[in-house]
């Protein structure tokens, strides 16, 4: 085992001694993680406050009773962005100093301007106080990205008044029946069962508690962008790092270094496994710079760095031991350089490297390696 770390050693002295070795394990991935997270939402400033959702609204009523409704609304989804109401100085509502109405609320929807409209009838108070059905208005651009959790807060609060008004109405029923309560005495029934019946919804008698991926706030200020470019470009240098062995034996061999390693006292088997080794180490290194660029840029990437160092290992033991096999076919050091580039800049995309999975198309290039997950094929790489 000496000897294998040995000529380890001494092969791993050698390559960080080349010229440009900074420039190729530090600055060119940090930069190119840096361009890709860009590109892919990230920002160096810390994480950018999600956009307000611009909900057109067109209050018919201007009742208490509205006003309520619609506190209930930006309750349920605290992005929402009603106009005109919550306009600002800044005009975040995009009017311009222009007067809503239905027309230019439904012209704005249609534009993509606002991503829904919600209308409010006139009487909607006074109907709720008469415990009479009301009928609101939602109107939204099926191309749009957002009216699916519009219309899901606008539901939660249509839902949550109307089983207040259901409960207040068959409440007034049940104590006319006993009671004979009618006229302003009913009225008044009606009226307590009503605010009885949302005082219990406030408090959320059923709760559901959905927890898709928790993160401690501030845990990163790169956002998916930085966290999705650095292990990715980290794992391209990777292959950049290891693949040029092939070109590293040939070029021995071509030297007569390897022949005056054999006439030493070391096996073949510790030839080899000493400089596979030196490569695997640099595989590491290099993961090793990527990965503690991010920490800085305050990337976290779980709570198990045991984990993650396994799937590193992992990755460059493959990676390594794909060039050993690669090693039995090539014939040249022109083919093993075109074949360490042809693989890393195939494998890297394919594997996400430059861009996350999910935006690629349904269908498969002939290229591609396919797998079928949940009734969908997904690009990915071996």
């Amino acid at each position: 085992m000496r000897k294998v770390l040995a000529i380890a050693l001494n092969d791993l002295r050698i390559i960080l001694k080349e010229r440009g070795i900074f420039l190729n394990l530090v600055v060119i991935p940090v930069g190119i993680a840096l361009a890709v997270g860009i590109a892919n939402g990230a920002s160096l400033g810390g994480p950018a406050a999600a956009p307000d959702v611009i909900v057109d609204v067109i209050d018919g009523d201007q009742s208490a009773r509205s006003a309520a409704f619609l506190d209930d609304l930006r309750a349920a989804n605290t992005s929402l962005l009603l106009c005109p109401m919550d306009n600002t100085a800044g005009d975040p509502c995009g009017l311009g100093g222009a007067a809503l109405d239905e027309a230019l609320a439904t012209e704005r929807v249609r534009a993509q301007r606002s991503l829904a409209l919600i209308l409010i009838p006139a009487g909607f108070g006074e109907a709720l106080a008469a415990g009479e059905p009301v009928e609101l208005v939602y109107r939204s651009n099926e191309d749009a990205s957002a009216p699916s959790y519009i219309q899901q807060a606008l539901q939660t609060v249509t839902q949550r008044w109307s089983a207040a008004l259901v409960a207040a109405r068959v409440g007034a029923e049940i104590v006319s029946g006993v009671t004979g309560a009618d006229g302003a005495a009913g009225d008044d029934v009606r009226a307590a069962l009503y605010e009885r019946a949302e005082r219990i919804w406030a408090g959320e008698p059923v709760r559901i508690v959905y927890v898709e991926a928790p993160v401690s706030e501030g845990a990163s200020s790169g956002g998916e962008g930085f966290s999705q470019s650095i292990p990715g470009i980290g794992t391209m240098y990777v292959m950049f790092a290891v693949f040029p062995a092939l070109s590293a034996f040939l070029q021995e061999r071509r030297n007569w270094t390897f022949q005056r390693l054999v006439m030493m006292p070391v096996s073949r088997a510790q030839i080899v496994g000493g400089k596979l080794l030196a490569r695997f180490a640099f595989g590491m290194i290099q993961y090793g710079v990527l990965f503690g660029f991010g920490y800085l840029l305050g990337i976290r990437y779980g709570d198990d760095p045991v984990a993650l160092i396994l799937i590193m290992v992992s990755y460059v033991a493959c990676i390594t031991a794909l060039t050993l096999a690669l090693l039995t076919f090539v014939r040249s050091e022109g083919q093993a350089e075109g074949l360490s580039l042809f693989l890393t800049l195939t494998l890297a995309p394919l594997g996400g490297a430059w861009w996350p999975l999910e935006i690629v198309p349904s269908w498969c290039g002939r290229w591609a390696i396919c797998r079928r997950s949940r009734g969908r094929w997904t690009v990915f790489a071996a």
